[in-house]
């Protein structure tokens, strides 16, 4: 008499499981993501300035430099104004540790310290338009500095130089080396 063997895989039938798990899964994301736009990004925060939207075709977080890069068609929102540009990196105030071992500004409490924005800037607030080709917005001072063949339009007045600052709690501009033109009422 033959003694026959019989082999048998150590995992069994698991891998058939498995495929055909991965199968449903594949299967199933074109109904999971169904009219969601894929090739947007939504960024919202909340701090005592009200609600802020960043929308983008890409986002990269990086929590060793404390920074988020928004990259195509970025948009930013914030109660009367918004920003338009190609690329917006966000710096974050770095995460500090106090004597005692404690974190003193968790990752859900990061505060914006800076935002750079480059590439064919739109910044609107209320009827006061600029254009450039980069903007910095300093939190702490809440201003922003417009480089770049910067140009301010409100109505039918045009403000160009080589640097304008946008007091933001102040309504104020200041224009640096550049020309006006401006239609009196």
């Amino acid at each position: 008499m033959r003694s026959e063997r019989i082999y048998r895989r150590p995992c069994g039938n698991r891998h058939i499981l498995i495929a055909a798990l991965c199968l449903f899964i594949l299967l199933s994301l074109p109904l999971v993501c169904k009219g969601e736009d894929l090739s947007t990004t939504r960024f919202i925060s909340q701090d005592q300035g009200g609600a802020l939207s960043i929308t983008s075709r890409k986002m990269t977080l990086n929590n060793q430099e404390n920074t988020i890069v928004f990259e195509g068609d970025v948009v930013i929102e914030r109660a009367t104004m918004t920003l338009k540009a190609n690329v917006v990196e966000a710096v974050f105030e770095p995460v500090t540790e106090r004597e005692n071992g404690m974190i003193e500004n968790s990752d859900r409490k990061r505060s914006l310290s800076a935002i750079t924005a480059t590439g064919d800037i739109e910044f609107n607030q209320g009827v006061r338009t600029v254009y450039a080709n980069r903007v910095v917005y300093f939190k702490k001072d809440e201003k922003m500095v417009f480089t770049g063949s910067p140009n301010i339009r409100e109505g039918d007045d045009v403000l160009k130089g080589e640097k304008i600052t946008v007091l933001i709690q102040e309504d104020r501009v200041v224009v640096e080396g550049g020309e006006a033109i401006i239609h009196p009422k």
